[in-house]
């Protein structure tokens, strides 16, 4: 089996060398030239387009940040949908919204092509590690045939629903992922201002109730001072764009995730290639206090 991988960045890099490493005829196609020279070296074949990529494989996976990105991809005279037959399988790891999942499977699905959606979760180490989550949307016989491919990149993978599903959890997901770091960033202010050793608070929540999976992402990076870009607060507030259009779609109220955002679009202003744990920045300023890790020499 031929694989295809589109999208060569922080996540689709080691997601490509995780699937050479299992032995898979792989080709790719990124925008950039270093990644690309760095996966040949381990064996990968370039293709000159998206066009000629879906000829050439028998599965294509695309990851990229941007809806506009997936669209420029997929769509066009190079793109991917110009050269899907009968048979091909595509799986698109981006986090987009489940609209464009519908209306790529079913351009795809007018050339006897197979769409899945399979957002990822786990961050750069996860697909360093090939430890992702991965939550797949679509046709169960689609799953499973690709399956053993999949398990190659993720160590969670499963079958959430129909086209659209694994985009609506992963928007859900980071819609949280931004409630969580807004909320944790007041919350560790708060704690410096009152005078409180933040590993001391640290240590405590994350033996409470208080405790969320998104302190031990960026707490530590906090109280170190160390801001650069894992997971973008650019990519955040496009996620929670897109979360907050679904709800308005589905008709629920999600103030709280909106006022979440208004945060987050604030960080995005100064600090939006930051990772998202500079979200508290912004507050740090404005109260006049640092959460960074205590000299106890």
């Amino acid at each position: 089996m031929k694989i295809g991988f589109i999208g060569l960045g922080t996540m689709g890099l080691p997601m490509t060398k995780n699937i050479l490493a299992a032995g898979y005829n792989t080709y790719v196609v990124s925008r950039s030239r270093p990644p690309i020279e760095e996966v040949v070296k381990f064996g990968a074949k370039e293709a000159n387009s998206p066009k000629e990529l879906v000829e050439i494989c028998d599965v294509v996976l695309t990851c990229l940040p941007l809806p506009q990105n997936i669209v420029d991809v997929y769509e066009g005279d190079r793109g991917i949908i110009a050269g899907a037959t009968e048979g091909k399988i595509i799986i698109d790891h981006s986090t987009v919204s489940p609209e464009l999942n519908h209306r790529l499977s079913d351009e795809l699905a007018g050339k006897g092509a197979m769409f899945m959606d399979a957002p990822v979760s786990g961050g750069p180490m996860g697909a360093k590690t090939g430890t992702l989550t991965i939550m797949c949307g679509g046709d169960e016989k689609v799953f499973k045939r690709t399956y053993n491919l999949l398990k190659e990149i993720g160590d969670y993978v499963v079958h959430v629903g129909p086209i659209g599903s694994g985009s609506v959890i992963k928007l859900i997901n980071n819609m949280l992922v931004g409630v969580h770091t807004a909320a944790l960033s007041e919350a560790y202010v708060m704690g410096a201002k009152a005078g409180v050793n933040p590993q001391v608070l640290y240590d405590i929540v994350k033996r409470s109730s208080g405790f969320s999976k998104s302190m031990d992402w960026s707490v530590e990076a906090i109280m170190d001072r160390r801001f650069e870009q894992r997971f973008s607060i650019n990519l955040l507030h496009k996620d929670m764009g897109l979360a907050i259009d679904l709800a308005e779609n589905l008709g629920v109220p999600i103030e709280l995730v909106e006022h979440s955002e208004n945060i987050v679009r604030r960080a995005k202003e100064y600090y939006g290639t930051n990772d998202v744990s500079a979200i508290i920045r912004p507050l740090e300023q404005k109260v006049g206090v640092e959460v960074k890790r205590w000299n106890n020499k």
